[in-house]
């Protein structure tokens, strides 16, 4: 019979060896995961930049080359349109392939018809306007800073690279202008500047103009580009038209279609005036001058998610379904989501209610229904959504639905990482490989600190958004999913006496590798962080919603959910570890097959509300606990881990049972 202390080192080497194993497979599914999410929010391809560069110039100088009736007023200006046109198709060509890419094609080559054919300039800009959010949305392409631009920095870059060409103020008028073949633009001219947006000011900075001598500036920062795209779009705008600018927006007025960078930085004053009004104008001009103050008043989640529904319904009526899908699932992600937990403590069957109709509203844009059918489904959501802003207004008062829902986030984030690490601390205690207690530890400790970064960045220097969320969450579950299935595998295999006594003899003595201590730290890594991404970013909204008086609930819901799951890994290490060693190795192989499982069907959830994965609905309840959600994805991928883990244990138990006994090895004198 083995010496205890022999079979605990010879349990080393297994573990060893099974989490390297584990380590090797998950590197693989991390890289894959990693790739398909660099693949969405990666810089996009130059081409798509180029392209949108492209048709902002198209939108707005083709009215400089024809007049009313199509006829020609500038036969140079109107070649270069035309050329400009083509080369747009040339680049969308060009693009790698996207499910929209045929789409875009075809709108570049209309385009393109439409400037040869002379058509009015109303139309060509509008066709161009189209193309080009139809190519941000398709490819990702980043149209916003992160961060509100500083406008004192954008004035000492104009007068360091700008000035000696287009004047201290803007006119046109530099030192330098009058060399030139085609005279600087004056920023002045509102005709011009009304057609442009901060991020065509950027493009530009960015790209330069062919041509001409205005070249790009890639060498200045990120940040540096926006101040001064920033600093260049007041210059047409009065002090007056910002004076009462700030007064619409300060009165709250501009809230519900102005809701963040992306769209001060896109939205044209053209634009606005055709779908806000004439004070949209002022309201933009004094933004423009002053983008930190739109920083300063965040539109509470359920106003975005009613805006942005009624926004996509509004989009998909007028045709632009690529539109529509995305502002439908930024209703979600950045709106709705975000209070799912304070409405599953209050009334969790009109959570769920939602949270199927907004799935089932974009597989309807997805579809091409109909446009009346599209506005039904829009306007019950509509209702939906209203009816749970009535009840979070109703009890956001209350100490115990508050504490109730700080507790929720975090218990129910939690719940899934505590029962791995506990797991895997009740392992290593009762085979006796505690030196690896510390790599463990080390793990999600680091998670939680990079948790907390999370939420400094995500509150004072960078935003991140649903998607961003979304994604980290789907690849980090589908990562843990592979590492859990190989490891419950691995763990049933040894619940078997036989093969329990094989495993003993065939090892070597010693102590565990620097390679499996940190993969033990790589588990536990991610096992945590995957849970503390998601719910710092959901405390950061309901301490928002909390306000001043809510503060104390929700730190009071964070000791409570703490201190429960403190609790439940107690409670699992205590009598985990008094298990005998078959039994134990059968419960740990039953969890985490179960867990690779759950972990399966949200991290495909997870990918399918961020709008990367396409989603069927069938006709079943959602159970969020067990990862399971009414798509055919989702299922389909369950059933798939089901059947390797059934497949796996059922060779486990063949196999033991057709191997002939091993007898043990004596002791050693």
């Amino acid at each position: 019979m083995n010496h205890p202390a022999s079979i605990a080192k010879e349990i080393h080497a297994g573990l060893r060896r099974a989490l390297r194993h584990a380590v090797l497979t998950a590197i693989v599914a991390l890289g894959v995961g990693v790739c398909a999410a660099a693949e969405s929010t990666a810089a996009p391809d130059a081409r798509a930049q180029n392209a949108i560069h492209l048709l902002d110039y198209v939108g707005t100088d083709y009215s400089g080359a024809v007049g009313g009736g199509g006829k020609i007023v500038n036969q140079t200006e109107y070649e270069e349109q035309a050329e400009f046109a083509g080369k747009i198709a040339e680049q969308i060509d060009a693009l790698p392939h996207q499910p929209a890419k045929p789409a875009l094609i075809a709108q570049s080559k209309a385009l393109l018809e439409l400037i040869r054919a002379k058509a009015e300039a109303p139309l060509v800009a509008a066709a161009a306007s189209k193309l080009r959010w139809e190519i941000i949305t398709a490819y990702n392409v980043s149209v916003a800073p992160t961060r509100a631009p500083d406008l004192t920095r954008g004035a000492a870059l104009f007068a360091q690279y700008c000035a000696a060409c287009h004047g201290s103020n803007g006119q046109g008028d530099g030192p330098l202008a009058a060399k030139l073949d085609l005279r600087p633009a004056n920023f002045h001219d509102r005709e011009r500047q009304d057609q442009r947006s901060p991020y065509s000011f950027y493009s530009t900075i960015t790209l330069g103009v062919a041509g001409t001598a205005m070249t790009g500036f890639p060498q200045l920062s990120e940040d540096d580009r926006w101040a001064l795209a920033y600093y260049i779009s007041r210059f047409a705008n009065s002090d007056a038209e910002r004076t009462a600018g700030q007064k619409l927006w300060e009165s709250g007025k501009a809230t519900a279609w102005v809701s963040g960078l992306q769209t001060l930085s896109t939205l044209s004053f053209a634009e606005a005036r055709k779908a806000h009004g004439e004070d949209a104008v002022s309201t933009l001009a004094f933004l423009r001058a002053n983008p930190g103050r739109l920083l300063e008043q965040k539109e509470p989640p359920l106003e975005t998610a009613l805006r942005g529904m009624r926004e996509s319904a509004h989009a998909y009526g007028s045709g632009d379904r690529s539109g529509a899908l995305a502002l439908a699932v930024n209703a979600y992600l950045e709106g709705f989501e975000l209070v799912e937990a304070s409405l599953s403590a209050r009334v969790p069957q009109l959570k769920s209610r939602v949270e199927q109709e907004m799935l089932a509203y974009r597989n309807l844009i997805k579809s091409g229904a109909a446009a009346r059918d599209v506005a039904a489904k829009a306007d019950a959501i509509i209702e939906m959504i209203q009816e749970a802003r009535d009840v979070l207004d109703e009890s956001a008062a209350s100490t115990a639905a508050t504490m109730t829902s700080a507790f929720i986030i975090l218990f129910r984030e939690g719940l899934e990482a505590i029962l791995i690490l506990a797991g895997m601390i009740a392992f290593l205690s009762k085979t006796g490989q505690r030196r690896g207690l510390r790599y463990v530890h080390a793990g999600w400790i680091v998670a939680l600190l990079l948790g907390a970064a999370t939420w400094v960045a995500a509150s004072y220097f960078v935003r991140v958004s649903g998607a961003d969320r979304e994604l980290t969450e789907g690849v980090t579950a589908l990562f843990s999913a592979v590492v859990l299935l190989y490891m419950g595998y691995w763990l049933h295999n040894k619940m078997y006496a036989q093969r329990w006594q094989q495993f003993i003899n065939a090892q070597v003595r010693g102590a565990l590798s620097d390679g499996t201590l940190w993969g033990l730290a790589l588990v536990s890594f991610f096992a945590v962080y995957r849970e503390a991404f998601e719910t710092v970013l959901f405390y950061q909204t309901l301490w928002i919603q909390a306000g001043e008086a809510g503060r104390m609930p929700v730190l009071a819901g964070l000791a409570l959910g703490s201190g429960g799951l403190a609790l439940l890994a107690w409670l699992i290490f205590r009598y985990a570890v008094r298990l005998p060693l078959g039994l134990f190795f059968g419960a740990s192989s039953a969890l985490l097959a179960a867990l690779a499982v759950v972990f399966g069907g949200k991290g495909i959830f997870a990918l399918q509300a961020a709008g990367k994965l396409p989603v069927d609905a069938v006709a079943i309840p959602a159970v969020p606990a067990l990862g399971i959600y009414p798509s055919v994805q989702v299922l389909s991928v369950q059933a798939i881990v089901l059947a390797l883990v059934i497949a796996g244990f059922a060779w486990n138990h063949a196999s033991a049972n057709r191997a002939p006994a091993v007898k043990p090895k004596p002791d050693n004198p």
